[in-house]
């Protein structure tokens, strides 16, 4: 159900958010590539449409595609802040600094942010250790 004006609308569940990234990532290119790519503002309007439509399908909250942008655009830049964090590229202060990799993120930066995933993987080789993820509930 949405929320009434002036309310927020309830919190993306882990199922939408993986459905959410399951349908930007193949459209990536044409939302956010480069400008000669002849994509209009109405096409882009649509494709979030499509998005958000199989976002409803799992029947948990009416989301619109200005939902789906807007939280999209949220995710991918909380991806991008934390694994600058681990590289030490940005400084750790704020909300979201104790932050960990989840394997959401790194789909999204793997296609948003190639060189920072390739990186961050990079950075975890060699320190020896396990890819920091985890699942979040």
């Amino acid at each position: 159900m949405a929320a009434a004006s002036g309310e927020r609308a309830p919190a993306f569940t882990a199922q939408e958010l993986e459905k959410l990234v399951d349908g930007v990532l193949p459209q990536y290119t044409l939302l956010y590539g480069p400008p000669d790519q002849q994509v209009s503002a109405h096409q882009k309007r649509d494709i979030w449409r499509a998005i958000a439509k199989e976002v409803r399908t799992l029947g948990v909250h009416q989301r619109r595609g200005t939902h789906c942008r807007k939280r999209w655009e949220d995710i991918r830049r909380c991806s991008k802040k934390t694994a600058e964090v681990q590289l030490g590229m940005a400084s750790q202060c704020g909300r979201g600094a104790r932050r960990t990799m989840t394997p959401l993120m790194f789909r999204i930066l793997a296609v948003a942010y190639p060189e920072l995933d390739g990186r961050l993987r990079t950075s975890q080789q060699t320190q020896g250790g396990e890819y920091n993820l985890i699942q979040r509930s």
